[in-house]
């Protein structure tokens, strides 16, 4: 009989057992990174962190990412489901659904990101809502970099030059200030929003923004004026744009140039982003940047009708930081 049980230290051992057949990462096995990536406390009961076990043997896995959402004037506890994993042996036989059940006891309101078309209709079916995002985006600053996001890695064409990078000489020398996370959160504010967004508190900023020993390098913050500002981090040739705020189309040129001229010296090879700016959107692909074809979907379950109803057709204000990519 499949039983859902908390991560705990008397568990440790049992998960690394099932995870190491997994997962190659070996963060994915290691305690001190799973109580910090759910944030929890080290040894301490974990509710963020589920196993399925037969008898003494785990045989799934599901993560649940602290977070609230804010909707309209009120904010909702919540939770975004990640990391599942099933044995091989026991795929098919309702292990993800145990965890999944179990996880909407957690908190009133659980979120997924991006689940494959088929993941999605099955959700829906189960009583999730599906939920538009924003636009997925990659300004390649080499033509090879286009043909990577098809798989194909060409030297020759690593060495050709975006011809739109013109643009970005042109505003060279845009500035913007390196500054902390306080003065960020306070810049990012939430306002009334008809959008659903996560809400963000001083708790969250300290744990995502900050860098976690050699797990996890951080994320950088920075500012031109009240109006302009973005965060980010560099990882592997990629500048991960997390988020951004910009007055107009030209602020926005003006920091994409000044992100790559302060990490060209490092061979900077693209910026990935993710974008809810409408107007901006609209135009990015006619100036070098390769819009994705598909809009990222965010899937909410939630047991309360009235607040499934009241989401229902809205847009999901999402970002890289709401997301579990690169942790």
């Amino acid at each position: 009989m499949i039983e859902v049980k908390y991560y705990s230290k008397e568990f440790e051992r049992a998960h690394i057992k099932f995870a190491q057949k997994y997962w190659t990462k070996k963060r994915r096995f290691t305690p001190e990174y799973i109580y910090w990536k759910f944030r929890g406390i080290q040894s301490q009961t974990l509710k963020s962190f589920l196993l399925a076990f037969d008898g003494d043997e785990v045989v799934g896995q599901i993560g649940l990412v602290p977070s609230q959402v804010v909707l309209g004037k009120k904010n909702y506890e919540a939770q975004w489901a990640c990391d599942l994993m099933v044995d091989n042996d026991y795929r098919g036989k309702g292990v993800a659904e145990k965890l999944y059940d179990f996880a909407h006891e957690n908190k009133p309101i659980t979120l997924g990101s991006d689940p494959s078309p088929a993941a999605e209709k099955s959700m829906v079916r189960r009583g999730y809502v599906s939920l538009k995002g924003p636009r997925k985006f990659v300004f390649p600053f080499n033509i090879g970099e286009i043909l990577k996001l098809k798989g194909i890695n060409n030297r020759f064409m690593n060495m050709i030059p975006n011809p739109f990078l013109a643009f970005l000489f042109l505003l060279k020398k845009t500035n913007y200030t390196l500054i902390d996370k306080g003065e960020y959160a306070q810049l990012n504010n939430i306002t009334f929003s008809k959008e659903l967004q996560c809400k963000y508190d001083e708790v969250f900023y300290n744990w995502r923004f900050s860098e976690f020993k050699p797990y996890y390098k951080g994320i950088e913050c920075y500012k031109k004026d009240t109006f302009n500002f973005f965060s980010g981090y560099f990882v592997n040739g990629i500048y991960f744009l997390t988020d951004y705020k910009v007055s107009n189309l030209s602020a926005f040129l003006r920091m994409t140039s000044f992100i790559y001229f302060k990490h060209r010296k490092f061979n900077i090879q693209r910026i990935k982003f993710i974008s809810m700016n409408f107007r901006i959107n609209s135009i990015l692909p006619f100036i070098g940047f390769i819009r994705f074809r598909t809009i990222t979907k965010i899937i909410l379950f939630t047991k309360s009708i009235i607040l499934r109803e009241e989401v229902k057709n809205r847009k999901f204000y999402y970002t890289l930081y709401d997301s579990d990519e690169n942790i």
